[in-house]
């Protein structure tokens, strides 16, 4: 029995260690803990506090939370979803935002840097794609709850886009600045003629010009156009649905992010190939 058993062991090691397997790891830890940030965000921008200091802690007794207890997901379920100290309930949006995250992680993994591995080619470029797709999560989350884009996401994804837009890539400075013209002049554009055919304020926020301005620094003016384009679609449906069901007043906000949100992963995972089809379709 005791033979039979190590002789399966070498079996058990080659699967643990197959790059694959390994890389999908990887891609889920580096999704938790990215996730378990993103909630530092989504808490803290809002309310215009540092992301930094002070260190993690409870929001109902103000207790720092021990290393032990701010472990991605895990920490939840052990705690049982509750303060260790004043036992008041943790927010269910905590481990959504961390499993969240870590899916999405994985989803770029087999998708966007599996055509491009930056193990082997480093590019700069490509993380920082990546990643600010990943960003689009706490943006969704903070926009949907508090009416708001943080300039401290948008104008960071903004500068790094043309900062790396002068390192060797696929967007050079040119397209980089003209891709985030494109993105917020297309926006702004949309916005003004809303203004102009429902008189009222202005019909598209300063946050969501920045954001698509940075959409454009990063992927370039097709990919900007393209999540504009879904993401109004999007917005268009779920706006029209929820008036027919009476879910919506016609004087109530609807925070444009999450569809612009939507619109980029759309754009990026599906915008070539859905224009190759329209061309094949139509030309």
């Amino acid at each position: 029995m005791i033979k039979g058993i190590f002789s399966f062991l070498p079996h058990t090691a080659s699967f643990i260690l197959h790059p694959c397997l390994l890389s999908s790891l990887t891609a889920i830890l580096f999704g938790l803990i990215t996730g378990s940030f993103f909630n530092v965000l989504i808490y803290r921008l809002p309310r215009r506090e540092s992301i930094i200091r002070p260190a993690s802690h409870c929001p109902g007794c103000n207790r720092p939370i021990r290393p032990w207890e701010n472990i991605p997901l895990a920490s939840y379920v052990l705690l049982g979803g509750k303060c260790s100290g004043c036992r008041q309930p943790i927010s269910l949006l905590y481990p959504f935002v961390e499993t969240i995250t870590a899916a999405a992680s994985l989803i770029l993994l087999f998708t966007v840097a599996a055509s491009r591995p930056m193990l082997i080619a480093p590019n700069v470029h490509l993380f920082l794609q990546c990643f600010a797709l990943l960003l689009m999560i706490p943006i969704t989350i903070i926009d949907f709850r508090h009416y708001i884009i943080p300039d401290a996401l948008t104008l960071t994804l903004l500068a790094a886009g043309l900062l790396a837009s002068f390192l060797p890539g696929d967007i050079p400075p040119f397209e980089s600045i003209l891709g985030g013209l494109a993105g917020a002049g297309t926006l702004l554009a949309i916005g003004w003629l809303g203004k102009l055919a429902f008189r009222k304020g202005d019909a598209m926020g300063g946050g969501d010009i920045k954001l698509c301005a940075a959409v454009g620094v990063i992927w370039g003016a097709k990919i900007a156009l393209l999540t504009i384009f879904f993401g109004s679609l999007c917005g268009a449906v779920a706006g029209g649905a929820t008036l027919l069901l009476g879910k919506l007043h016609q004087s109530h906000r609807i925070p444009f992010a999450p569809f612009l949100a939507l619109g980029l992963w759309v754009a990026v995972l599906f915008g070539d190939a859905m224009v190759r089809g329209y061309l094949r379709l139509f030309m």
